[in-house]
């Protein structure tokens, strides 16, 4: 994961915490009322809040529900890379716009990524006639989730 600025090096607090929390149930909270949530003064609130953004521990976007938008279909896919390197290869595949993670790795696959579609007919598409097409994807290993027990969307966006 690439990190900027001086996170790992940073000490997120009990009201660092709390903040994060109340953000991540309602990021366009208002600074007057998320203060109220967590109990200090805004001037507080505010001062947290720009230590935790430049120190790039939190952002605050908005992003899509997958499953409102009709997105039934995740996949998990591992891909054998040949001819190209594999970075290079994931750079491309992150350019899809159903690609919602790449990552090269190491151990069965070169690489990493996880896919979404509206449903098999729309997956089988994107592997055969998009991805499979790429250059220097040499394999897929697809894997469909039958039933996602657990999606944190806030940890990434999409």
């Amino acid at each position: 994961m690439a990190r900027r600025g001086n996170a790992a090096s940073f000490d997120i607090d009990d009201l660092d915490e709390k903040i994060i929390a109340a953000l991540r149930d309602n990021g366009r909270i208002a600074t007057r009322d998320l203060a109220r949530v967590v109990g200090v003064k805004e001037a507080t609130v505010r001062a947290h809040l720009r230590r935790l953004e430049d120190n790039n521990i939190v952002r605050v976007v908005a992003m899509r529900d997958l499953a409102a938008l009709g997105y039934d279909c995740l996949s998990a896919v591992g891909i054998q890379v040949k001819g190209r390197p594999a970075a290079d290869v994931a750079a491309d595949l992150a350019k899809i716009d159903q690609v919602i993670t790449a990552a090269v790795s190491i151990g069965t696959h070169d690489l990493e990524i996880q896919v979404v579609a509206r449903d098999l007919q729309e997956l089988d598409a994107l592997l055969t006639g998009v991805i499979a097409k790429v250059d220097g994807v040499d394999q897929l290993y697809p894997s469909v989730a039958l039933k996602v027990m657990k999606y944190v969307s806030e940890w990434a966006p999409f």
